[in-house]
């Protein structure tokens, strides 16, 4: 391995921090996943309890139980835009979440490189100094061959 990586620790922090993002969008996607099937159920909560009145009305209902009903179509038209409106909000944290992880891989991806480049050179380095010592040995060789 090359020398020692003088900013390990930075890479190491910075490979946290996308560690972290990717923690809080994965969270977040399943809070959605979550929000989204409520929503569908209450949807069809909303759908079930507009059918049953429309078939309970051909068969004649009390205003009182007409009462009923709109007040539970209303309950789950009022908790449907909650969702959504959780949902807007939550897709735009989302967005910002994913800029946030976006940002943390490009800052580990430029120590990273930084790093690779480092061992590269390292590694040039060896080289050069591995032909310096057998170009030496050859040398040598020939001097004493002569």
């Amino acid at each position: 391995m090359a020398g020692k990586f003088k900013l390990q620790s930075v890479l190491n922090y910075r490979q946290l921090l996308e560690d972290q993002a990717q923690q809080v969008l994965t969270a977040s996607l399943q809070k959605q996943g979550k929000l989204e099937a409520k929503l569908q159920q209450q949807r069809q909560k909303l759908q079930q309890n507009d059918s049953e009145l429309k078939q309970r009305q051909e068969e004649g209902l009390t205003v009182a139980e007409i009462y009923l009903y709109e007040s539970q179509i209303q309950h789950c038209q009022r908790l449907i835009g909650d969702l959504q409106d959780r949902l807007k909000q939550l897709e735009q944290q989302i967005i910002s979440e994913r800029k946030g992880l976006l940002h943390a891989a490009r800052e580990r991806q430029v120590m990273a490189k930084l790093k690779d480049k480092q061992e590269a050179e390292y590694r040039q380095e060896l080289s050069r100094k591995e032909r310096v010592v057998l170009d030496e040995i050859s040398l040598r060789n020939k001097g004493n061959n002569s």
